[in-house]
C-alpha cells in the first residue's frame, strides 16, 4: 500500500507543479501581450511621426515649386505687360501721326 500512497503523492505533487506552471504560463502570456501592445503603440507613434515628417517635406517641396512657378508666371506677365504697353504707345504714336498727317493733308486739299 505504501507504494500506492507514494504514487498518489507523486501524482498530487505533479498536478500541483502542472497547475503552478500553467499559472506561470498565463502570467507570461499576459506580460507578452502587454509588452506587445506597448511595442505596437510605440511603433504606431514612430510610423505616424515618420509619415508626418515625410508629408511636411512633400508639402514644403510642393509649396516651393508652386512659388517658383508663380514667380515665373508673374515675371512673364510683367514682361508681356511691358511689351503690350510699348506696343500700345508705339501704335498710339503712329495713330496720332497718321491722324495729324491726314488732317494736315486734308487741310492742304481744301
Amino acid at each position: 500500500m505504501a507504494a500506492v500512497e507514494k504514487i498518489i503523492t507523486a501524482l498530487s505533487e505533479l498536478e500541483k507543479d502542472i497547475d503552478s506552471l500553467s499559472m506561470k504560463v498565463q502570467d507570461m502570456k499576459k506580460r507578452i501581450l502587454t509588452n506587445s501592445d506597448k511595442e505596437i503603440s510605440q511603433l504606431r507613434e514612430k510610423v505616424i511621426e515618420v509619415a508626418r515628417t515625410e508629408s511636411e517635406k512633400i508639402i514644403a517641396t510642393a509649396k516651393k515649386e508652386a512659388e517658383e512657378k508663380s514667380q515665373k508666371i508673374l515675371e512673364d506677365a510683367e514682361f508681356n505687360l511691358t511689351k503690350l504697353k510699348e506696343n500700345t504707345k508705339l501704335s498710339f504714336d503712329k495713330s496720332v501721326k497718321l491722324v495729324v498727317d491726314s488732317v494736315l493733308n486734308k487741310g492742304d486739299t481744301i
